[in-house]
């Protein structure tokens, strides 16, 4: 066995910006003790910070005792208490080593292959998926050595992000087939639809994303107890042998703590390579994770009902409402916001159709401390998005966005209603717009089954893109001042200017042949028939007010 090397308490490895400007590396104990002066973590990839976040925050988990609301109060006021976190830490000091002894962080000591075989490291690093170039230029010399500060962050990043598909099968996996390990299906963070709230500054930010489990719908053990210990406090030296916590597998996914859940082994890994270079790494399944109803014990997701999973376990489950690419983080506002929203379950009963995150639900609650507290909350959205089978990486998602914090609020649901119907009303109108681009392609001569088809989708894009700075605006305006239809109004005539606007540039863009239009086979399409099809159609989703009445005369 190695002698222990690098320990991630005391190496600076964490890229941090700093609330100057300024960009340095630190440790865990340095995140912690500059944790005021640090503004947020400037990793190369949004889910790196997110990863690694996580596990800060577990330890905050650890730490600080909030059996309610008052707990969390005081927090708030004395801020995060350093001396007990440096206590934690030095208690667990041989547990953060990244090389050699009985405990490497994150890691397997002893995880090898039945034939010794090592991989290269483009199985850990996220921006070279299937050895091809996506998010960085790193490539030749810089995939065959990496610092053992890159290593660190590797490893707690393919924890929570790695693909699904094949792995190293392990000496002493008994679910190892024909040497290899077949898929338990992506790292857990890989499967959710992750929210982050942001501070002013680290400290701020991970108060911010600790949550009181009475006051919420949060169902494990407290953070406090020995079930919900990190993944590294445990007595036994990590191995092959993996666990299912899936519905499927054995135990049930009963009794997880948040702690445990923020530092998930989702693989079995062990580095090889020293503090001068690491330069392969042995990668093989760790213990599996089903989505199923795990918002009772995943405070970061947002989720939504399930209809085909409910079917198929014949109770009512909820899947994580994961990010999708290209979509703005405002387009998801219905499933973030705490609008009641109801939809017939499988067995014909009503049901939520989206639950929020534990971590948003609990804003709603800090109303009643009485604090000094921002009126607007930051939100960012984190989230991978996998290939075929999920076995690739094919994106990241990442957005952010501000709103008040009263939209979150009991006294502000009015205001939750009205920015969630505006919501579902501009994908009406990019519906609108679609059918608009589709028409005029068809009146211009395009012919066939899919006649048109090829023109909805950027139609819609174009107008999701040029509404996308508006909407932010608007959102960002209200507050717990603001006039429910005066805003309402405020939207409508600036969401039916950038549609008309939309819609004026696809017809004047459109051919020549489109003004005379033809027969279809169907109807008769022509760009003026198609325009006054996109008028009627969006006065019936966005009536004009008192202000835009007679525009289309």
């Amino acid at each position: 066995m190695t002698e222990c090397d690098y320990n991630l308490l005391d190496e600076e490895w964490i890229p941090v910006l700093l609330t100057d400007g300024g960009v340095e590396k630190v440790g865990i104990l340095g995140a912690f003790e500059r944790a005021y002066d640090i503004e947020d973590l400037a990793c190369e990839l949004p889910t790196q910070k997110i990863a690694i976040q996580r596990v800060l925050l577990a330890i905050c988990y650890r730490v600080v005792p909030l059996a309610n609301k008052k707990d969390w109060k005081k927090l708030r006021r004395a801020g995060l208490p350093m001396e007990a976190i440096r206590a934690y830490l030095e208690k667990w000091r041989d547990r953060f080593y990244l090389f050699g002894g009985r405990y490497p962080f994150m890691q397997a000591p002893d995880l090898r292959t039945p034939k010794g075989a090592v991989s290269g490291l483009e199985k850990i690093i996220a921006d070279v998926p299937n050895g091809e170039q996506l998010f960085t230029t790193r490539h030749g010399r810089a995939l065959k050595r990496i610092t053992p500060a890159e290593a660190a962050v590797w490893v707690i990043h393919t924890q929570a992000y790695d693909p699904s598909g094949i792995r190293s099968g392990a000496v002493g996996d008994d679910g190892m087939k024909d040497g290899k390990g077949y898929s338990i299906g992506p790292a857990w963070c890989g499967q959710t639809g992750t929210v982050w709230l942001r501070g002013d500054n680290l400290e701020e930010t991970l108060m911010l994303n600790l949550v009181v489990a009475d006051t919420v719908c949060l169902q494990g053990p407290s953070p406090q107890s020995d079930e919900a210990a990190c993944t590294w406090e445990s007595e036994a030296v990590e191995t092959a042998m993996r666990r299912d916590y899936s519905r499927e597998g054995k135990p049930a996914p009963n009794g997880i703590g948040i702690p445990r859940l923020l530092t998930w082994h989702s693989r079995r890994m062990r580095l090889h390579g020293d503090r001068d270079g690491v330069t392969g790494v042995v990668l093989a399944q760790g213990d599996k994770l089903g989505p199923q109803n795990m918002q009772r014990f995943e405070p970061m997701s947002l989720w939504r009902y399930s209809q085909p999973q409910s079917k198929k376990f014949k109770e009512h489950i909820y899947m994580p409402a994961k990010h999708e690419p290209g979509r703005a983080f405002w387009r998801n506002l219905p499933s973030t916001l705490p609008v009641t929203e109801k939809i017939p379950g499988f067995d014909k009963s009503e049901q939520q159709k989206f639950q929020q995150s534990a971590t948003l639900l609990f804003q709603a609650y800090l109303k009643t401390l009485e604090l000094d507290f921002p009126a607007r909350i930051r939100l960012e959205a984190v989230g991978m998005t996998y290939g075929e089978r999920e076995a690739s990486i094919k994106d990241l998602y990442h957005d952010q966005m501000t709103l008040a914090k009263v939209l979150l609020e009991e006294e502000g649901k009015a205001l939750a209603y009205l920015v969630t119907k505006q919501v579902y009303k501009l994908e009406e109108v990019a519906k609108v717009i679609g059918i608009l681009g589709a028409n005029l392609s068809r009146a211009a001569g395009e012919s066939g089954k899919e006649a048109g088809k090829g023109a909805e989708k950027p139609a819609k894009e174009s107008f999701f893109a040029l509404i996308d700075d508006p909407f932010r605006s608007w959102l960002a305006s209200l507050d717990g001042n603001s006039d429910v239809e005066d805003k309402e109004r405020e939207w409508i005539e600036t969401a039916r200017r950038i549609a008309k606007q939309i819609a004026g540039e696809l017809i004047a863009s459109a051919p020549r042949s489109a003004i005379t239009g033809r027969d279809t086979g169907k109807t008769y399409m022509s760009s003026g028939i198609a325009e006054n099809f996109f008028n009627k159609e969006l006065n019936k989703t966005l009536p004009p007010t008192n202000s835009t009445k007679g525009e289309n005369k």
